[in-house]
């Protein structure tokens, strides 16, 4: 049996080299095969997460100094401008739940992802709603209180 372990006679330079090259080869092979969810998709939704937490907070805060700085009986009118996309997608502003649940949702239809930021109390008080497409040029918030 000893002589048995220590012959080593059917141990190739070809053999282990070729081994090798196999293991290293389906190595990379599942490293690229994983390459696009790990760095392509996962970034791209924290990104795309981020952005559109900024703009639901960017809409919270201007419907908040809006609110401050409105007249008993007057009428403002703003216009503002969003990014066109959020990572690589397109998304929507909705305030049609604002005047229950005090909320903006920032929403990608293409992917479902949703983002809700809080408005700070002021939809008991105005109503809020409306819509707003990150693919349409012009966006405006208007507020008339004219008795």
């Amino acid at each position: 049996m000893k002589r048995l372990i220590e012959n080593e006679e059917g141990v190739s330079v070809i053999i282990e080299y070729i081994l090798i090259s196999l293991i290293c080869v389906g190595f990379f092979m599942i490293i690229t095969i994983n390459s696009d969810a790990v760095f392509l998709d996962t970034p791209n939704d924290v990104v795309m997460e981020r952005e559109m937490s900024d703009v639901g907070n960017m809409m919270s805060t201007m419907i908040t100094d809006m609110y401050l700085i409105l007249p008993d009986n007057g009428y403002i009118d703003t216009e503002y401008r969003i990014p066109a996309k959020a990572g690589r997608e397109t998304y929507i502003i909705d305030a049609d739940v604002a005047f229950t649940d005090q909320i903006i949702e920032v929403i990608s239809p293409s992917s479902g992802k949703k983002v809700r930021v809080t408005i700070g109390g002021i939809a008991t008080t105005m109503p809020i709603n409306g819509t707003a497409s990150s693919s349409s040029t012009n966006h405006k918030i208007s507020y008339e209180s004219r008795k």
